[in-house]
């Protein structure tokens, strides 16, 4: 068990925020279509802050 805890763990790329928040919004239409309101309007909110946490990320300098 002790050696499954030193292993390191994999890097994972990073991920767009315009794919984080159309998936966030595509469960939310899920949500609201199953009838889980709050769900959806959360999922929404969450959405929305990701744009809100991208924008105040500095951008990467292309050159």
């Amino acid at each position: 068990m002790i050696h499954l805890l030193a292993t390191p763990l994999p890097t994972c790329p990073q991920t767009s925020p315009l794919l984080l928040s159309d998936r966030l919004i595509a469960l939310a239409q899920d949500a609201e279509r199953a009838g889980f309101r709050g769900t959806a309007a959360h999922l929404v909110d969450l959405a929305c802050a990701v744009f809100d946490e991208a924008a105040d990320q500095p951008r990467a300098s292309v050159i």
